[in-house]
């Protein structure tokens, strides 16, 4: 192996390794690239890593971190929190991490013939969709919120409870309506209708609800969402309201004390969530600390499945108030 140390030599080595790890080349091509032999890149590859250009880490997709964990139950009083390790700078793989791993607790915990509330969120949709097929819990799935327009498959809560009910075996109900309506007499009329009054109903027969947690910064999606009945003005007030976070659309401060802003929501309201016996909340990223630690504060969530950038904020959050 060449004992090369010249700042031309270490650049072919991260060049080489940049093409053949990042961009995906063959070691052929990479050769006709750099005008060398098949050999030299081989080589090239092998110095690279055994240099620590090339650092290869491979990731437990079940691992936990146990010290958060019990810290997050201890300070927080939760019943159990799973926290696995994310990405900082790719929080497409943090939420499919937490989704795994809140997938499997539900395939492992969920009691036959359970009654499911089922929100919504990136999150979430990440952990539906890791649910292993089953067939066997014969589970009821009740959808926490209306249905919505054209907008990302995450907030499409009727084709999520649809894909739990098919993968773990059961049965789901539907909930046609509007997630928000413009005014006191459409939303008194859609209430009273029956279809919308049994699933309304069910929310007090839940055996377990599980949630997505969003913060006070919407997101893109979100606001789309929101575009035609969160104006200028209710977005300040919200925000002078200290809302610092949302769990189907029902928003709260980061002491849980809910903050009303959008009157005509057809969501499970809070107080309902907090009488649900297991709720099962997915959320991530460092972002969501404060929304997170108003969600438990609240009385929203008794397990918390999140990833260590976002417990770690969490418990920042804490620390801070300690201290002040």
């Amino acid at each position: 192996m060449s004992s090369d140390t010249s700042l031309q030599h270490i650049r072919f080595l991260h060049t080489v390794a940049t093409l053949y790890h990042l961009e995906g080349r063959t070691q052929a091509n990479i050769a006709e690239l750099l005008n060398v032999s098949r050999t030299k890149v081989l080589r090239a590859l092998q110095e690279a890593r055994a240099r620590g250009i090339v650092q290869i880490t491979v990731v437990d997709p079940a691992a936990t971190n146990q010290a958060l964990e019990a810290e997050l139950v201890s300070r927080l009083g939760l019943a159990k929190a799973i926290v696995v390790e994310g990405s900082l700078s790719d929080p497409a793989f943090s939420r499919e991490r937490v989704g795994h791993a809140a997938a499997r607790y539900l395939e492992e915990s969920l009691a036959p013939d359970a009654t499911v509330g089922l929100g919504w969120g990136r999150t979430l949709y990440n952990v539906v969709h890791a649910l292993e097929p089953r067939r066997d819990r014969n589970v009821r799935v009740i959808p926490l919120l209306g249905g919505l327009g054209k907008i990302a498959p995450s907030f499409q809560v009727h084709d999520m409870a649809r894909v739990v009910s098919e993968r773990l075996g059961g049965t789901w109900m539907t909930f046609y309506v509007p997630a928000i309506v413009d005014s006191a007499a459409a939303h008194a009329s859609l209430l009273a209708s029956t279809d919308v009054s049994e699933v309304t109903t069910a929310w007090s027969s839940l055996d377990v609800a599980v949630v997505g947690i969003g913060n006070i910064d919407l997101g893109r999606e979100v606001e789309m969402l929101f575009a035609d009945y969160l104006d200028d003005h209710s977005r300040k007030r919200l925000q002078a309201s200290g809302a610092v976070g949302d769990i189907c659309m029902r928003f709260f401060d980061q002491s849980g004390q809910p903050v009303s802003t959008l009157p005509y929501l057809f969501s499970v309201e809070l107080d309902q969530l907090r009488a649900v016996p297991r709720v099962v909340a997915a959320a991530c990223g460092a972002s969501k600390g404060a929304a997170i630690l108003g969600a438990i504060r609240g009385g929203y969530v008794d397990v918390l499945v999140t990833d260590a950038s976002a417990a770690q904020e969490v418990l920042r959050l804490c620390d801070n108030e300690v201290r002040s």
